[in-house]
C-alpha cells in the first residue's frame, strides 16, 4: 500500500520532467491529446487485463443479501466515523501538496530558475514524496504508531512550507529549496499510512473498497480545493509569501484528526 500511495507524485514527476520537453517540440495540442492517448489506453489495458469479478455466492439466507449490494456498502461507509476521519485526513493533506507542488514552476520562473530547470527542480520536489509513501509501509510494519506517522507528516509538511515561502528565508533560495523536498518528501509518510489504515478504519470487511474510494473523492476535493485558495491569498497579499499559512491550518487540522484516528484505533483494540 506504500508503494500505491505513491502513483501521484510519480506521475506529477513524469507530467513536470516529460510535459515541457513535449510542449516546445510540439506544443499544447500534442501535450494534451498525448496524456488523453495514455489513459485511454490505461484503460484499454485494465479492461484487457484484470479479471472481471466472479458470480457472487449464494447467501445463506434473504437477510444477509442485501449486504453484498454497493448501495448498502456505500451507505454503511458513509455513516461509519472511520472513513470520515480518514477521507478528512486525506483532503488536507492533498489540498496543500499539490497547491505547493503546483505552483512551484512558477515561484521558481519568477526566482529566474525557468525552463529545463524549474522543470526538474519541480520534477524532484515531486518525486521525492515517493519516498515518503514507501516508508510508511516500511514503518507500520516495524510497529510504528500510526498517529505518530500521521503527526510526523504534518509536522514537516508545516515547516517545509514556512522555510519554503516564508519571507524570512527570502534571500536563502537553497534554504527555501530544501524546505520544499522537506513539506514533499516526509509529508509523504501521510497517505501512504491513510491507505494502510483503510482496512481498520472501514466499518467491515465488505466496505474496505468503498472506504478506500470515499478517501480517493476526498483527495481529489483536496486537488481542486487547495490550489485556488493559495492563489486568491497570493493575490490579495501581493505575493506568495503567506502561503505557508495555508498549509500550517491544513496541517492543524490534519494533526487534530490524526488524533481522533488514534482514539478509535484504541477503542478498537
Amino acid at each position: 500500500l506504500g508503494f500505491w500511495g505513491a502513483f501521484m507524485p510519480f506521475g506529477t514527476a513524469l507530467a513536470l520532467l516529460a510535459g515541457p520537453l513535449v510542449i516546445a517540440a510540439a506544443g499544447w495540442p500534442t501535450w494534451w491529446w498525448g496524456t488523453a492517448a495514455a489513459s485511454a489506453l490505461m484503460a484499454l489495458a485494465v479492461w484487457l487485463g484484470v479479471p472481471a469479478d466472479g458470480a457472487a455466492p449464494a447467501m445463506a439466507s434473504v437477510a444477509s443479501a442485501p449486504a453484498a449490494g454497493w448501495r448498502q456498502r456505500l451507505t454503511q461507509t458513509l455513516g461509519a466515523g472511520g472513513p470520515w476521519l480518514g477521507a478528512l485526513t486525506f483532503g488536507f493533506y492533498s489540498a496543500q501538496w499539490l497547491a505547493v507542488v503546483g505552483f512551484l514552476p512558477t515561484l521558481y520562473t519568477q526566482a529566474g530558475w525557468g525552463g529545463a530547470r524549474g522543470a526538474v527542480l519541480t520534477a524532484l520536489v515531486a518525486a521525492v514524496n515517493m519516498s515518503g509513501n514507501i516508508a510508511a509501509g516500511r514503518l507500520l510494519h516495524r510497529g510504528v504508531r500510526p498517529q505518530a506517522l500521521l503527526w510526523t507528516g504534518f509536522g514537516a509538511m508545516a515547516l517545509g512550507a514556512w522555510l519554503a515561502f516564508s519571507g524570512a528565508t527570502a534571500e536563502l533560495p537553497a534554504l527555501r529549496y530544501a524546505g520544499a523536498l522537506l513539506f514533499s518528501s516526509v509529508g509523504g509518510l501521510i497517505p501512504g499510512t491513510l491507505f494502510a489504515l483503510a482496512p481498520t478504519l472501514a466499518p467491515g470487511e465488505r466496505s474496505i473498497a468503498t472506504t478506500v474510494g470515499w478517501m480517493q473523492q476526498w483527495s481529489a476535493l483536496g486537488q481542486l480545493a487547495g490550489p485556488p485558495v493559495v492563489a486568491w491569498l497570493a493575490s490579495r497579499v501581493g505575493g506568495w509569501q503567506w502561503t505557508w499559512a495555508v498549509t500550517a491550518g491544513c496541517c492543524a487540522a490534519g494533526a487534530l484528526l490524526a488524533g481522533r484516528i488514534a482514539r478509535q484505533l484504541s477503542a478498537d483494540v
